[in-house]
């Protein structure tokens, strides 16, 4: 009886091995998948650029269109209907900016690009109060307003100098 016993327990320790041992395997097997993911996610500054500049592209195109008029329409004194390039110019810029920011960014230059962004948030900003002023007809107060959002597109793009950007780069002469 005492054999059976014995033989019952090392049966026992022999499947507890065996399911310790497979349960490590599938352990293992994880976090080999969880390195080559982690590694996998790991993006360069270059790959990071070639993501991001055909978003910005889209942008700068709407842009062309959604401010085509709009400088015609201010010098007119039509400052109501001017200010519906600004507001639509400032939803496009957010969305924009979020796609920009969904991008997996590299890790050495995550600093970087959360400073750039944070000016890009400023951006749309400025637009939207641009379109505000105008939309009540203070002329001078979204002059005052495009002033600020000069000095901010020439901090954005000092921001991201070393990114050698084309598109991302801010260039008011590209909206007329």
């Amino acid at each position: 009886v005492v054999r059976g016993n014995e033989r019952e327990v090392a049966m026992g320790e022999k499947s507890r091995g065996k399911r310790l041992g497979a349960t490590l395997g599938v352990l293992a097997l994880v976090l080999a998948q969880g390195a080559v993911l982690a590694g996998a996610a790991e993006v360069s500054r270059e790959e990071w650029v070639a993501r991001v500049e055909p978003i910005c592209k889209t942008n700068v195109l709407a842009n062309k269109r959604i401010f085509k008029g709009a400088k015609e329409e201010v010098k007119k004194g039509e400052l109501k209907k001017a200010s519906t390039h600004f507001t639509r110019a400032a939803t496009a810029f957010e969305k924009t900016t979020k796609q920009i920011k969904a991008v997996p960014q590299p890790a050495a230059d995550e600093a970087k690009i959360a400073g750039w962004l944070g000016y890009l948030n400023k951006e749309t900003g400025f637009i939207r109060e641009i379109g505000k002023a105008l939309a009540a007809e203070k002329r001078h107060k979204a002059e005052s307003i495009s002033v600020d959002l000069n000095r901010n597109s020439t901090r954005a793009n000092n921001a991201a100098l070393g990114f050698g950007f084309d598109y991302c780069r801010i260039d008011p002469a590209r909206f007329g």
